[in-house]
Formats: C-alpha cells, sequence, structure tokens
C-alpha cells in the first residue's frame, strides 16, 4: 500500500486495544470524500486481534504496507496499554511513522505509547483518568482538557473525547459543513442519562486499570444473563461497539452479566471502517440471550432486513429474550420481523420513514424505552441507550460508574445537532430515502407475513 497518492491516515493496533478508542476516531475519519485522505488499521501482522470486549478485529494492513503515513493515532487499551509499551515493534512503528506525519494522536490511554515512544516528554497531553500517574511517570504534563493539540501531536481522553477531538481534526483538514455533516451522519448529539461525570474513587481505578475482559466458556454460553451482539456484513462497527464498551464495563462491575459477540459463524465480517471483526460465538452457540443488541447500518442493513440467517435469530432470540434492544437503523431490523408493529420507536433520523413503513411511530428521541423494547437513534445514541440499559439493569449508582470508568464525558466541539435548521442536501438525502421507504420495506413485511 502506498501513501503516494493518498494521505494515509493510520490507526495501529495491538491485542487488547479499547474498540471505542478506535472505532470513534476511525468513524469520524472515514469516508472523506472528495479528499485525499483514507483510513487504514495497521498491526505487525494482518491477523486477528482482541480488543478489551468479546470482538475482535483485523487489521487492514501491517506495519511494514504503511510505513509513512500522512498521520498517526494511537487508541488506547486499558491495562493492555501498559504491556504494550514493551512491544518495540510497535514502539518503533509509532516512533518512525510519526516522524514525518502531519498529525500524531492518540486516544483514551494511547498517549503512554506516545511516551514510551519518547514523544510526550514536557508536552501537555489528555489522556484517560484512570493512567495520569503513568502518563505523568513518562515526563509528560497531564492537561484536564478533554482533549489537547500541542502542536502537532494531538491527545484526547478516554470515552468519545477521540470523536470531539477528530471532529475538529476533521473540520481542519476539509471544512466545518464535512465536519457538521459527519456529526449529522453520526447523530453525535450525545446526551449521557446522568449528565457529567461523578468523581473517581481509587477502587474503581484499581478495576479499570487490572481488569480485562473475561473470555466465554461453553458453560457461560447457556448463561440466563447473556448480553449478545448481533453482527452481519457491512454493519455500522460504532452502533456496535459503543453500547459494547458500556456493557462491557458493567460485566467487570456487576458480575452477573456477560457480553459476547455472534454471528452465524466464526469468520471475520466486513464493516463499515474497511476493518472486519470477528465474533466470539455463533448463533447456534448462544440461541437463548438474556438481552439481544441489534446494531445498525446504511444499504448493508436494508439487505440484513431480508436476510434468512439474520432475521431467523433476530426473531427466535427476541422471541425468548428478557429484553430487545437496537442502536441507529438496527431498529429496522427489529421491525422487519414484526417486533415494531404499533409501538413508539427511533431509528437514524434519515431512516425514520422506512421505520414507519414498517409499522412503528418514529420519535426523534435519543431512546425510547418501551417496555421490553429499547431502541436508540443514530449510532452515539447506542452509549447514552446503553447507560440508561445499565441502570435499569442495576442501579443509577452502579450506571454512573460505568459511565466513569470508559471516561464518557461528551463535549462536541461545534454544539449538538440544530434538527430545526438541517441544509437541504441531508434534508433532500432523508426526503429519498422516505420515498424508497415502501419498496425497501415491502420484501421484510412479505416474508414475516409467510412466517419465514
Amino acid at each position: 500500500m502506498s501513501g503516494k497518492e493518498a494521505k494515509l491516515l493510520a490507526f495501529p493496533v495491538y491485542p487488547g486495544v479499547t474498540a471505542l478508542d478506535l472505532v470513534g476516531p476511525l468513524t469520524v475519519l472515514r469516508n472523506m470524500i472528495r479528499t485525499p485522505y483514507r483510513t487504514v488499521v495497521v498491526g505487525e501482522r494482518a491477523e486477528e486481534l482482541a480488543t478489551d470486549t468479546p470482538l475482535g478485529l483485523v487489521p487492514a494492513a501491517t506495519f511494514a504496507e504503511v510505513p509513512d503515513p500522512f498521520a498517526v493515532f494511537v487508541p488506547g487499551g486499558g491495562p493492555a496499554t501498559l504491556t504494550a509499551m514493551q512491544d518495540q515493534a510497535l514502539l518503533g512503528y509509532v516512533r518512525s511513522a510519526a516522524a514525518s506525519a502531519e498529525f500524531v494522536g492518540a486516544t483514551g490511554n494511547g498517549a503512554l505509547l506516545l511516551g514510551a515512544a519518547g514523544l510526550l516528554e514536557g508536552r501537555p497531553a489528555a489522556i484517560q483518568w484512570a493512567y495520569r500517574e503513568h502518563l505523568e511517570n513518562l515526563g509528560a504534563t497531564w492537561a484536564p482538557e478533554r482533549w489537547v493539540e500541542d502542536g502537532t501531536i494531538l491527545t484526547a481522553a478516554g470515552g468519545t473525547a477521540g470523536i470531539d477531538m477528530t471532529l475538529a481534526l476533521r473540520a481542519r483538514l476539509t471544512s466545518l459543513a464535512s465536519a457538521r455533516m459527519a456529526q449529522l451522519f453520526i447523530e453525535y448529539d450525545p446526551e449521557p442519562p446522568f449528565g457529567r461525570l461523578t468523581p473517581a474513587d481509587d477502587e474503581l481505578a484499581g478495576i479499570v486499570r487490572t481488569t480485562q475482559h473475561r473470555a466465554t466458556t461453553g458453560a457461560d454460553a447457556t448463561d440466563e444473563r447473556l448480553i449478545a451482539f448481533v453482527l452481519y456484513p457491512g454493519l455500522t462497527v460504532l452502533d456496535l461497539v459503543g453500547p459494547l464498551q458500556v456493557l462491557t464495563a458493567l460485566e467487570k462491575l456487576s458480575p452477573g452479566y456477560r457480553t459476547v459477540v455472534v454471528w452465524a459463524r466464526r469468520e471475520p465480517v466486513p464493516t463499515d471502517v474497511g476493518v472486519s471483526v470477528t465474533p466470539d460465538r455463533t448463533f447456534d452457540e448462544v440461541p437463548h440471550p438474556a438481552i439481544v443488541v441489534v446494531p445498525g447500518g446504511s444499504v448493508p442493513t436494508v439487505r440484513a432486513m431480508s436476510d434468512p440467517l439474520v432475521r431467523d435469530y433476530v426473531r427466535s432470540a427476541a422471541a425468548s429474550a428478557d429484553l430487545v434492544t437496537s442502536v441507529c437503523t438496527g431498529s429496522l431490523l427489529l421491525g422487519a420481523v414484526g417486533l415494531l408493529e404499533g409501538r413508539q420507536a427511533t431509528t437514524n433520523w434519515f431512516y425514520s420513514g422506512i421505520l414507519e413503513n414498517l409499522g412503528a411511530s418514529y420519535q426523534r428521541r435519543r431512546w425510547v424505552d418501551d417496555g421490553r423494547v429499547i431502541m436508540s437513534a443514530g449510532v452515539s445514541a447506542g452509549i447514552d441507550m446503553a447507560l440508561h440499559l445499565a441502570a435499569r439493569l442495576t442501579d443509577e449508582t452502579t450506571a454512573r460508574r460505568v459511565q466513569r470508568a470508559i471516561d464518557y464525558d461528551p463535549q462536541p466541539p461545534f454544539g449538538g445537532i440544530d434538527y430545526d435548521h438541517i441544509k437541504p442536501l441531508p434534508r433532500a438525502m432523508r426526503g429519498t430515502i422516505g420515498l424508497a421507504a415502501p419498496l425497501v420495506a415491502a420484501r421484510p413485511k412479505r416474508l414475516t407475513r409467510a412466517g419465514r
């Protein structure tokens, strides 16, 4: 892969990487159409890596294939980052890529890798709150801001601070209009259900720094408290990763729950950001989860509405689940199998017409809790919904600790989305999707009537 024609924005990954630290910024910087910028996830080898959730990922290229990127962004990885600080191949890549890169960035505790590579000596830097002391031990100065720009180096704290930072960078690389369009497409209009972060405590800091996701076993797969996240080809991976990060953190604080990621087969599944992800369970291995979470997408979700593999699993799992939830256009999959008839529901703003053609009553809200069914709007709303779900499963105090654990304190650089003054182009796009809605909904409705 060559950087001569395209300006590559490289995201180096390593075992145990924090999924949200990677996928949030990657989603913002992906698909900058009519520009030379292209994103690529790189690893020492193009082989499956574990994340700090049950989701695996496969880098699209190796370090050797992307030696001189235009920019390099290093995601955090919780306690795995402390181990990665000794990874000479990773540090060597970060150091050499940074030497010629226009921008060098880090999210979460990825700043520790910049520090270990000798890039932060005497510099201010933001970092996930539990790792402040580690950062200072590397000679950097901890900055309390959500993200910091110091020359060519940008660092963001945990949670969605990387999204905030890269929205501002996207505006700089392209235009404010492009950044706002990206914000609208992911409906990044966050409203944490319990407000700003509560103070940290030493016990929680210890959990954040030492506890990794526990791999499931065959026995675990029959646990009545399994939370199953459904994969399908082409899905919007931020839809999945946002609530997965929340509920994997809940797993650590409330051991009665366990997150799993499921697909028809244990094989890589392509996503919207050019990186494939892998499940840790198959549909057959998790036939009756306690909770089902269905992420969305764009055209691939429309295809999945008629895919018998996806339809059969969503319908059968939902029949016995205590709760059925969706993120973004994932609600279209719920509607496609007949679960939303007559219900209040929400989805991505662009796709509300299809939702209504599936028998639901669209509500422009961050999430809709309709008893056994909980749906959230565009991708980032999945985080807000998942925190609401965490409180419903446990209590508000625990949900607040989850929010603090993932350092979720969103502060969009250009404010929220003003739905009353959206530009003509996105309104026209929404209108076009609405005109196609009856046709899009027709086949799934026929399949449902036929019991297929």
